[in-house]
């Protein structure tokens, strides 16, 4: 545990974070991550709860792509759930972990270079001190002061990116049995077995041997309460399976769909787009899932599903790029 003599706000500064180093009860610090180009620390907000007795270490993460805020008030309303007197173990959360993000309502670190650099963290884990990147450095501190040695268990709480939509969603690695028992826990409406990509939060930690998901709460730029009551169950299931709390494990009657396989459909020009389909709807192949106009109104395309499967994701946007996606499915194959 390495803590400055800073305080801001009455609140502590931290360089590294160890939770075993606490005493029981609830903590708040800012952790002192990399500097920006004016010299000044970002400061990302953490707040420990740590039971009477040793257990798990669950680690909450909102917000690492900066438009996607949803994940802050799920972690703002679990936390009168979290009594250290009847908690065993501890949990870590962080309502906000790409500040300089969030400020411009961005998904990702911006950089000040001669290019402009836009980083997504969520591609840079473990990170590099040394990097030319500053997104690089910043994951660094991130994944080496903050999260190791602090978590067990990891669920980086997400959205779809802004001007689309998810339902509730897992992206999990079938592959371990840890992974699996996390995500039967979660009120899902749709899982993705999900091998992986190289420097995300959750698959670089999985492979550390920590089991993690990337969960994903409908819309960036929103606080959906139907989407915070899930999450905040979700939470609340995690610690009532993994001993930490006392309750009962409760789905809220949601079944999810596990598929293996997304399909997106793209605009193939630029245009305006009226979705025809909602999420969690099930297609067949050949039904029309969408249109695009031109500026004076004319259809000038008309998407149709290239499979059966289960609408993932819906552009909420109507602009759309040649290439954007419109709608997405997952099916299993």
């Amino acid at each position: 545990m390495k803590i400055t003599s800073d305080i801001i706000d009455g609140v502590p500064v931290i360089e590294k974070l160890s939770v075993d180093e606490l005493s029981a009860g609830t903590h708040r610090f800012f952790f002192k991550a990399t500097t920006d180009s004016l010299g000044n620390y970002h400061r990302i907000p953490v707040i420990v709860v740590k039971g009477q007795d040793d257990g798990t270490k669950l680690f909450l993460q909102s917000t690492l792509h900066g438009d996607e805020v949803q994940g802050v008030d799920v972690i703002h309303q679990v936390l009168p759930h979290l009594d250290p007197v009847n908690l065993k173990g501890t949990v870590v959360l962080v309502p906000g972990a790409n500040p300089p993000g969030m400020q411009l309502a961005s998904r990702y670190y911006p950089a000040q270079t001669e290019t402009q650099t836009l980083t997504n963290l969520n591609r840079m884990m473990p990170g590099d001190a040394n990097s030319s990147n500053a997104g690089s450095r910043f994951a660094y501190a991130l994944w080496h002061n903050l999260y190791m040695g602090n978590a067990d268990l990891f669920l980086d709480l997400h959205t779809d990116s802004t001007g689309s939509a998810f339902p509730y969603f897992l992206f999990a690695d079938f592959r371990s049995a840890d992974v699996c028992r996390l995500a039967a826990l979660q009120p899902a409406d749709q899982i993705q077995e999900d091998d992986g990509i190289d420097g995300s939060v959750e698959t670089e930690l999985v492979m550390a041997g920590i089991p993690s998901l990337t969960v994903e709460l409908g819309c960036a730029n929103i606080f959906d309460p139907d989407m915070t009551r899930r999450g905040v169950q979700g939470v609340l299931n995690t610690m009532i399976d993994y001993g930490m709390i006392k309750g009962k494990v409760d789905l809220l009657g949601i079944e999810s769909f596990v598929g293996n396989d997304d399909v997106s459909i793209r605009a193939d020009q630029g245009g305006f787009a009226r979705v025809l389909v909602k999420l969690n709807e099930d297609v067949v192949e050949g039904q029309d899932v969408a249109t695009l106009s031109n500026a004076f109104g004319d259809v000038v395309a008309t998407y149709k599903a290239p499979c059966a499967g289960r609408v993932l994701s819906v552009c909420t946007s109507p602009l759309r790029e040649p290439g954007s996606t419109v709608v997405q499915l997952l099916r299993r194959v």
